[in-house]
């Protein structure tokens, strides 16, 4: 996990807001890799700092509608092996385009008001 960290996500949250951990906060999911003292020792030492979100919450990540999106586009595929399938889903994630990801996180703040509208019941997004 913290490979991906060190040389995935620091990097490119680093150039999307700059080097200064202070002005930004991480948002992950309850998976226990995230939780695991690995993760969190190392997210401390780098003073990032992850906010609490709750668990079974997907009207609140927008990386699951990304997921939706890949798998629509993979559905239409056949694979002939593992490695062809990872290829293809590299090729998709690298065509998703920039303002998706801009427009799934500046609807955050509608989401969150709709979520507290509903008390917490799924909503259509």
């Amino acid at each position: 996990m913290c490979s991906i960290y060190k040389w995935g996500f620091l990097p490119t949250a680093q150039k999307q807001f700059g080097h200064d951990l202070t002005l930004w906060q991480l948002q992950e999911d309850n998976d226990p890799k995230h939780r695991s003292k690995l993760a969190t020792n190392w997210r401390e030492e780098k003073g990032i700092e992850k906010i609490d979100w709750p668990s079974m919450s997907p009207d609140l990540a927008p990386i699951e509608n990304v997921w939706q999106l890949l798998k629509m586009k993979l559905r239409k595929k056949n694979f002939m092996s593992y490695q062809s399938l990872v290829l293809a889903i590299k090729h998709e994630w690298k065509a998703l385009p920039l303002e998706l990801a801009l427009n799934l996180v500046h609807g955050m703040e509608n989401r969150i008001l709709e979520v507290i509208e509903s008390h917490g019941d799924f909503i259509l997004h």
